[in-house]
């Protein structure tokens, strides 16, 4: 099988049409339109260290979640990416991102954590990726942060209120903007949950009396697992191997 036949599987289930206007995903370096795959690498983000792996493993197709690059003429390109495209090159390997394309998807990352959490009633508001769904029975934050913590192997949770929680929307990544835009759609949920919430986005929130939980950017390593599914599904017999990418935190005293 050929590698711009894995980049149509995923494109076919998730759009290009569907990225965000600075968004880089789809296919950023192909080294032959008739090279045949040898493996693929899924990982979060592209580095070093997960070309290297691919090179030793034999893998020529690297897939991430997140882009080397975005859509923005005035930043330049650093050593370190300019360095990895430089091995990327060397080592002869193919690489894609599939961001936004699969983020603002109804069947992408975020309707995978409303099903692996058991949510019911599930919805997504069109054209956002935004899933919301109800929980069972309504209860405190901090056992829904313990699910989230245990389910997805997160490292930190950061939450506003004790209040009960019954109805949750769901936007992985840093997705607080897309909720603003989005409030109208979303007066009956009492939790939002998302990631790299920033200082102004907490005021914002206390402001107009939401319960928000940041789980921190960790949580769109599921976007390895859907992958892994899709291409296992659609190819059989393919070698696939994954990396995930978890935040390194450094605690200072």
């Amino acid at each position: 099988m050929k590698i711009i036949e894995i980049d149509k599987i995923i494109t076919d289930k998730y759009p290009l049409k569907n990225q965000e206007s600075w968004d880089e995903s789809g296919m950023r370096y192909l080294v032959n339109k008739i090279t045949q795959i040898t493996g693929v690498m899924i990982c979060l983000d592209l580095t070093k260290e997960v070309i290297d792996e691919a090179a030793k493993s034999d893998i020529n197709f690297i897939i991430s979640h997140h882009p080397i690059f975005l859509k923005n003429k005035e930043v330049k390109p650093t050593k370190y990416e300019l360095e990895m495209l430089k091995s990327l090159k060397d080592h002869k390997i193919s690489f894609a991102s599939y961001h936004t394309s699969v983020d603002n998807s109804p069947n992408g990352l975020n309707m995978y954590v409303a099903k692996q959490l058991g949510l019911h009633q599930i919805k997504v508001i069109p054209g956002t990726g935004i899933t919301t769904g109800k929980i069972n029975f309504a209860y405190r934050p901090k056992v829904f942060a313990s699910t989230m913590k245990n389910t997805f192997d997160l490292e930190r949770i950061i939450y506003t209120s004790e209040e009960l929680v019954k109805n949750v929307a769901i936007c992985s990544g840093a997705g607080f903007d897309v909720f603003k835009e989005n409030l109208n759609k979303l007066k009956d949920i009492n939790l939002l949950v998302t990631g790299d919430v920033k200082w102004h986005d907490w005021q914002f929130a206390k402001l107009h009396g939401l319960n928000v939980m940041d789980v921190g950017h960790d949580l769109e390593n599921v976007f390895i697992d859907v992958i892994t599914k899709l291409i296992s599904d659609s190819v059989k017999l393919i070698k696939i191997q994954t990396i995930s990418n978890k935040q390194e935190i450094k605690i200072v005293i």
